[in-house]
């Protein structure tokens, strides 16, 4: 059984970096938990920081992700988010992974999950690079990069080569771009 993953509003709401985690969690490479208000946080945000996005297309994502991922949602949270010792503001994303069973907690706010808050329910906490970056080091890089490959077949809007599509995405997670850009490289130059 893959590992449980925790993804906080702020790895979800850059639009390529959620596509990227969500498309590892639907070709199982781990199992992905979230909570209301995490998909509430970063509907908010997008919303907030993309004025002529219709609220429409931020409720069909979220009914969107919801459907992919069925078990993704963890609720009853609400009464643990008290005896949370992290950062006040993020107290329900510990919360949300204590009771969801998260291995790890993605996020780009780490220092707001001190190890003394997460330790004793053994959640660990990485940045999006640090995530991606150890599920390249421990699965099969063929695998995920075929995984951005028939991503990248995908996109229309714009279209983008896999290699443009992991320069995107390197702009955000820089050490597992470079990896996932030289595996991708290496392959073109048939090494």
């Amino acid at each position: 059984m893959a590992f449980v993953a925790l993804l906080d509003a702020n790895v979800l709401y850059p639009a390529y970096l959620r596509d990227a985690l969500l498309r590892l969690a639907e070709v199982e490479v781990y199992q992905v938990r979230w909570s209301r208000r995490i998909l509430d946080e970063m509907s908010r945000n997008v919303l907030k920081n993309n004025p002529v996005l219709p609220e429409e297309s931020m409720e069909r994502l979220v009914r969107t992700m919801e459907r992919a991922f069925p078990d993704a949602m963890v609720t009853g949270h609400e009464t643990l988010i008290p005896s949370m010792t992290n950062d006040l503001k993020d107290r329900h994303v510990l919360a949300a992974a204590v009771l969801g069973r998260a291995d790890v907690i993605v996020t780009s706010n780490v220092r707001d999950f001190p190890p003394g808050a997460c330790d004793p329910y053994d959640v660990d906490v990485q940045t999006p690079d640090e995530f991606l970056s150890y599920q390249w080091e421990i699965g099969d890089p063929d695998f995920l990069l075929g995984v951005f490959e028939e991503w990248a077949s995908h996109l229309k809007n714009p279209p983008l080569t896999l290699e443009e599509l992991l320069e995107k995405l390197a702009r955000m997670v820089p050490n597992f771009g470079e990896l996932a850009l030289g595996a991708a490289r290496e392959r073109t130059s048939g090494r």
